[in-house]
């Protein structure tokens, strides 16, 4: 027993005056003459015996019912040591988008939250972690007001770093008890490396359903109609499933639909053509599985911006002229002497005719454009020297030039399968008129993507991936006297698709609540301030504005999938489309209850309401004030009726 009061008890120190005046009190008695005294003597003896007893027994009373009432106001209590303690416990609680799976009673994450609220102790402070926020001493409604806000958020943790978190709000002095409680489904994406030293008490949450249909990713490639294709990336974990569907749709008008099968924990990527002309398009799979929000797929396109190509030494080629029309591409021309060093980077597809008189700075800037990205393509001239050339070949690790020659040769091999050249020809031709060479290089290439070959197999037209970006070269000059390619029908097809394959594509989509960066290509003025919008988020993120284009970076902004416009004063310059990222889409857990059988300062709860049971019966403090103010009114009692009835 304890007493909110305890200076009160020295009171009970009072209670020794009535004992001593008991003890001590003096009577004097009157001697009376009888004539029977024998008589009289023995009835004395009988009533000074019945008189002290009775006193004794008020005086026991007495001091019993006053010895209550002074305890009564010093307030005591029955209570655990920790109960006296200024209490702070930490709960996390798992908002990631895993937890909108559901469980046995709903959501996950909307039954912990009602649970918390109803189930949440009335004593102490309260810390509440999200994987997104952190509010610090709570009282109770401040807590439930709190934790009724949690909302899905984009942002993972892992246990490491959130033990870290829960650590720094540890009060430092020894009167407070601090504890902490994790509520998650501990995705392994969470997990973390070392716990043996962790103390902390968990509920883990697991959805009722463990098989899971997923689209990873999706891919795109234009074809010559007026489709392109979607090469739609599928995950399963779990059971085979059967006759399920994917959509392809654009504001709810379906462009594509078919169905598929998929083998148990498996991967399979589906094809579906959609018009060119659609922007923005949300793909679906009809399937019920354990995470719904990963069965919808959103990408954007951006709206088709010409082409800048820059053609650097030859200004005869007119056959590029025709090739690169003004409505597709933004063609330019300069020579070697001329060419402004601060325009390389602002191309996306640079022909090199002119090998004799290129510098080192201009190949280095060359190939530094390459491997950012762009494309470049390398056409030897009649007057290109192998010394030329081999600098050149050296630059870009192509290879060696060993000869130049001047037979006669046939291209008579045309690469199909080349993305260049994919979705040119319906079917393989055999009766095709083949365009002669009559002045070559001989090169020795370790490694090329070869695109037209000679009757000899060697390459007349090749590619490699350097960096980010494509080399193509040609072994033969393009003019009428070194052959007749150029009157070829090959011709439009190999230049015009290094054009179209040269444009740098936008990111199809983005991953919410993480560091995403964005380009914008618009000449804005300096004070232009840039929004991401929909019809529920509108957002000012970090930007960088350049003199051709705009930088945007955004990481806590957006936190809810679907597509968004770029605006600048209401006109809409991109459409873009944030997905959730694919760690949430996986059912493979952490398995908790080995740690609690290797660290015993881990604790495991089956739910929350026993947790927070369990955190109430160390925080009550139970008062038995009424017992002892029950007590005195009954030692009163008893002094009314020794003094009535004895």
């Amino acid at each position: 027993m304890q007493f909110k009061h305890p200076e009160i008890l020295y009171v009970l120190f009072a209670l020794l005056i009535p004992i001593f005046i008991h003890l001590f009190q003096l009577q004097r008695f009157t001697k009376t003459l009888f004539t029977n005294v024998k008589f009289l003597k023995e009835i004395a003896l009988q009533t000074r015996k019945s008189s002290r007893l009775k006193k004794w027994l008020v005086l026991c009373s007495r001091l019993l019912a006053f010895s209550a009432i002074i305890i009564a106001f010093a307030q005591p209590y029955t209570a655990k040591n920790s109960a006296n303690h200024k209490w702070s416990t930490s709960i996390y609680l798992d908002n990631s988008w895993s937890m909108k799976a559901k469980g046995a009673q709903g959501e996950l994450l909307k039954r912990a939250i009602q649970d918390l609220a109803e189930n949440i102790p009335d004593n102490g402070n309260y810390n509440l972690l999200t994987n997104d926020e952190t509010l610090t001493n709570l009282t109770k409604n401040q807590f439930i007001e709190a934790v009724k806000k949690v909302s899905y958020s984009s942002r993972q943790i892992n246990l490491q770093t959130l033990l870290l978190r829960l650590d720094q709000l540890e009060p430092q002095t020894k009167e407070t008890t601090y504890s902490t409680l994790l509520i998650s489904d501990f995705q392994d994406s969470k997990k973390s490396t070392d716990l043996s030293n962790a103390h902390f008490s968990y509920i883990q949450t697991l959805p009722s359903n463990r098989h899971n249909i997923s689209i990873d990713s999706i891919t795109t490639s234009d074809t010559n109609s007026g489709n392109r294709n979607m090469n739609i990336h599928l995950i399963n974990q779990g059971i085979e499933q059967k006759n399920s569907s994917i959509t392809a749709l654009s504001k709810d008008m379906i462009l594509a639909k078919t169905s598929f099968d998929i083998d148990r924990d498996s991967q399979k990527t589906i094809q579906l053509s959609v018009p060119k002309n659609r922007t923005s398009i949300t793909v679906k799979i009809d399937v019920e599985d354990s995470y719904l929000y990963d069965n919808t797929f959103y990408i954007s396109f951006s709206k088709a911006a010409k082409i800048p190509i820059l053609v650097i030494g030859d200004q005869q080629k007119s056959f590029l002229d025709r090739i690169y029309k003004d409505d597709e591409f933004d063609l330019h021309k300069t020579s070697t002497k001329q060419i402004a060093y601060n325009s390389i980077d602002k191309q996306q597809l640079i022909i090199l005719f002119d090998n004799n008189k290129i510098t080192k700075s201009l190949l280095h800037q060359l190939l530094e454009f390459v491997k950012k990205g762009g494309s470049l393509v390398v056409v030897p001239t009649k007057k290109s020297s192998k010394e030329s050339i081999q600098l050149l070949y050296n630059s870009f690790t192509i290879g060696q030039v060993n000869t130049v020659e001047s037979d006669s040769l046939q291209i008579t091999k045309i690469h199909y399968a080349h993305p260049i050249l994919k979705h040119v020809f319906e079917r393989k031709i055999t009766n095709f008129q083949y365009p002669n060479i009559a002045h070559y290089y001989d090169l020795n290439v370790p490694v090329e993507q070869p695109i037209l070959s000679y009757e000899n197999n060697k390459s007349f037209v090749s590619a490699k991936l350097i960096g980010k970006g494509k080399i193509y070269w040609f072994s033969a000059p393009l003019d009428a006297n070194s052959g007749n390619f150029i009157d070829s029908p090959l011709i439009v097809p190999i230049f015009y698709n290094m054009g179209k394959q040269s444009q740098i594509q936008s990111q199809l989509s983005y991953s919410l609540g993480k560091k995403n960066t964005i380009v914008v290509k618009q000449k804005l003025p300096a004070e232009s301030v840039l929004h991401v919008k929909n019809t529920q988020i509108d957002f000012i993120p970090y930007q960088e504005i350049l003199s051709d284009k705009v930088i945007l970076h955004t990481d806590e902004q957006p936190n809810i999938p679907g597509f968004y416009a770029i605006q600048d004063k209401e006109v809409t310059l991109q459409n873009i489309a944030f997905n959730i990222p694919k760690s949430e889409s996986s059912i493979h857990y952490i398995n908790l209850d080995k740690l609690t059988e290797s660290n015993a300062a881990i604790h495991h709860f089956k739910s929350i309401k026993q947790a927070m049971q369990q955190l109430s019966s160390e925080q009550n403090i139970h008062s038995i004030f009424k017992w002892f103010v029950l007590l005195a009114l009954l030692f009163l009692c008893i002094e009314i009726l020794l003094l009535k009835f004895l």
